[in-house]
């Protein structure tokens, strides 16, 4: 095991992501509901499915770039592993194509990066892996425990290196409503 230079533990094996294929195209809410997501927990961090971003949006290859951050609030009064999906795409699609993963000591707030941006954007991150350079779909966030609160914004930056902000805009957050589990 190492830290890489998010802050987070890798042993830089690939993980396979579970996938499941649905029988016929549904919402992401619906399928959710149904139970019929794909298992987006790591083996040793079971979570649950809690907040779906509507939209991400993560570019490099045009002069207007953009990366979407999830900002993640602990509020339980015990460390929260939390676990942002980023599914490809807007319907049908239940297979995550990147993850990142943090495990967050109580009240304090993670940012989770769909690719890496210059550190005065953003405060502690995890960069999700593989980073997403020409993708738009959504993202599931998941956790242990129940208490957190989810925001989302979409950077857009001009520049190879990120250097120049363009404008924020945010994206809606909604809460998964799952049988059989708080939410």
């Amino acid at each position: 095991m190492r830290v890489n230079r998010q802050g987070t533990m890798s042993d830089n094996r690939k993980t396979r992501l579970p996938s499941i294929e649905p029988t016929e195209p549904t919402r992401i809410e619906e399928v959710i509901e149904l139970g019929e997501l794909d298992d987006l927990s790591l083996a040793w961090v079971p979570t649950v499915p809690r907040y779906t971003v509507t939209y991400v949006n993560s570019q490099t290859a045009d002069a207007i770039r953009s990366a979407t951050v999830v900002s993640v609030t602990n509020r339980s009064d015990r460390v929260n592993h939390v676990v942002v999906s980023y599914l490809s795409g807007f319907t049908g699609s239940t297979s995550a194509v990147a993850l990142s993963v943090f495990a967050i000591p109580p009240d304090f707030t993670v940012d989770f990066l769909s690719r890496s941006l210059p550190s005065e954007l953003t405060g502690i991150s995890a960069v999700c892996s593989p980073e997403l350079l020409m993708d738009e779909g959504r993202a599931i966030v998941s956790s242990t425990l129940p208490e957190i609160a989810v925001s989302s914004h979409l950077y857009y930056t001009a520049g190879e290196q990120d250097a120049h902000l363009l404008g924020v805009a945010d994206s809606d957050v909604i809460r998964c409503q799952r049988k059989g589990h708080e939410g």
